[in-house]
């Protein structure tokens, strides 16, 4: 759903007609639509366009918007668009994987704290213990 009639947006602040994204340098200056908005660079993540940077209205799919949307890359190739999805599902997993990781490691080594205070009031036992036996024996003799 491209829209060449976008141009003259770019135009006006660069100078340049073209249209060809993939020759700019990154980042890509600052655009506006034609409701005066500054469009950031999005990314969709759609399992048609995954990946894919474009430009889109603030106000795009509202009641009152100026319909101005263009893509920045090309279309992927069909090999692109059916591998990057199942990339992108197999990172979820491991971020996911290593978040219930780091979540774990935290609960054990509260574990691990209060073990330690365990076996430290545990050794105070066994000193009082010791110090007991030790004068008992002092005594006897």
């Amino acid at each position: 759903m491209s829209s060449r009639s976008t141009t003259s947006n770019r135009k006006q602040q660069t100078g340049s007609d073209s249209g060809d994204w993939s020759a700019r340098p990154f980042p890509i200056e600052a655009y506006t639509c034609k409701c005066g908005i500054e469009l950031p660079i999005n990314t969709s993540w759609t399992d048609k366009n995954p990946g894919r940077r474009f430009l889109a209205c603030a106000n795009y799919m509202k009641v009152s918007h100026c319909n101005y949307f263009e893509w920045v890359d090309p279309e992927m190739c069909g090999r692109s668009k059916q591998i990057i999805p199942g990339l992108l599902k197999k990172l979820n997993k491991l971020e996911d994987d290593m978040k219930e990781e780091k979540e774990n490691q935290g609960k054990m080594l509260i574990q691990l704290e209060l073990y330690k205070k365990k076996v430290m009031k545990l050794m105070v036992v066994i000193l009082a213990l010791l110090l007991f036996i030790a004068m008992h024996m002092i005594l006897k003799l």
